[in-house]
């Protein structure tokens, strides 16, 4: 578990060198944000269990999360490099300036915009069938942040996150320490509104 900007990230990548920035630099056609090189240079990818709230065009809220790419030339899945290129295979796709770094657990798609000299976090959030009663049909651009460190400070655990986390996950010394530390750091005030439900089920670890 690595610690960057007060999130707890998992399967971090090794530092990317300057090197293959400026090669993603050149393949994008933009140069990237010092705050986004700074998170290449440091985790370079990343899982992280944190929600972001997507308000679409109609006024639905939803709430998204988003695993983060990282740069390696060598990989396919999960790497910039390569998810840009196969964005790029995608009708209406820009040539040079939108770069995806993340993916949900589905086809929402992370994308930072550099065009025009923006710095923004946008999503690519993926419609779903009119069976289900929720969401748009088509997909739908929706910009979260202004910037890559403005996104990272958006994240959070919804309450919903939290109340489903603490009905399913195994209890054991190591995992009721590792779910304390990741409420602590995605949702404030968390034990006072759960401490009903915390204590019922992690009789052991009362909060």
């Amino acid at each position: 578990m690595t610690q960057y900007r007060g999130l707890l990230l998992e399967d971090t990548g090794q530092p990317a060198s300057e090197e293959a920035i400026a090669s993603l630099e050149a393949q994008l056609g933009a140069r990237l944000p010092d705050d986004y090189r700074a998170f290449l240079r440091s985790i370079n990818g990343a899982e992280l269990d944190y929600d972001v709230i997507v308000t679409l065009a109609s006024g639905e809220r939803d709430v998204l999360s988003f695993t983060l790419y990282g740069l390696d030339a060598q990989s396919e899945w999960g790497a910039n490099p390569f998810e840009l290129e196969q964005l790029r295979e995608t009708d209406g796709f820009p040539s040079s300036g939108l770069l995806p770094i993340g993916r949900d657990g589905g086809a929402s798609v992370l994308l930072l915009d550099l065009r025009e000299g923006r710095q923004q976090v946008a999503a690519m959030v993926a419609g779903l069938p009119a069976w289900t009663g929720r969401r748009q049909q088509g997909d739908e651009y929706v910009v979260l942040a202004e910037s890559f460190d403005a996104y990272l400070a958006l994240l959070h655990l919804s309450d919903a996150t939290v109340a489903d986390h603490i009905e399913r996950f195994m209890v054991t010394p190591d995992s009721i320490a590792a779910t304390l530390e990741w409420f602590d750091s995605g949702s404030p005030g968390w034990r006072e509104r759960f401490r009903e439900q915390w204590n019922a089920r992690i009789v052991q670890a009362p909060i």
